[in-house]
């Protein structure tokens, strides 16, 4: 299991970036959130998920970040420079909090899913959680809980219930008009 941080200290190829933490409590959301804004980047990157060639990092870009109370996954939302939704990432995750110098953490179970705008998704890394399963960096119960938290995942977003989304959309659209959270 990989222990992460919202903040990517070692991101190499982002040379000048704002990071922002707030709280948000909603009808649909409570947990924390976090902004890395991308001020520079040595050069793009660039992913594909079989023919969709996605721009997720380049200078003006924003990783949004959505670290739901009680759940074992974390949303990553990709926002291009004009604040349009690249992609929805999400990693499945052992679990999340926040250390003491109040940034976001989240143990990854390796296992993602992507969800593009156009509503497709893409699962992601299975081979990586079976490889870590096998040398015994996570257990049965955790290879079992990423699993189980991906397919209740994808049920959801084929059956229209992952809400989710639609909050990661909200929270986007008011950073992006403000280029900060309001103390709403």
């Amino acid at each position: 299991m990989e222990h992460k941080t919202a903040d990517r200290p070692n991101w190499k190829r982002v040379t000048d970036k704002h990071f922002e933490v707030t709280h948000k409590v909603t009808s649909c959301f409570k947990g924390h959130v976090t902004v890395i804004h991308l001020k520079q980047v040595s050069d793009p990157l660039v992913v594909t998920y079989k023919e969709h060639e996605v721009c997720i990092a380049d200078t003006g870009y924003t990783w949004m970040q959505h670290f739901p109370e009680g759940e074992k996954y974390t949303i990553t939302t990709v926002l291009d420079h004009t604040g349009n939704v690249v992609q929805f990432y999400i990693d499945m995750c052992n679990d999340h909090g926040v250390d003491e110098n109040g940034v976001p953490w989240f143990d990854d179970l390796y296992l993602d899913i992507v969800i593009l705008p156009d509503k497709e998704l893409f699962l992601l890394d299975d081979n990586e959680l079976m490889e870590a399963f096998k040398k015994g960096n996570i257990n049965k119960d955790q290879m079992n809980l990423a699993h189980e938290t991906a397919k209740k995942i994808i049920s959801m977003h084929k059956e229209g219930k992952f809400e989710q989304l639609e909050t990661c959309m909200e929270h986007a659209k008011e950073w992006t008009q403000e280029k900060r959270f309001s103390n709403n």
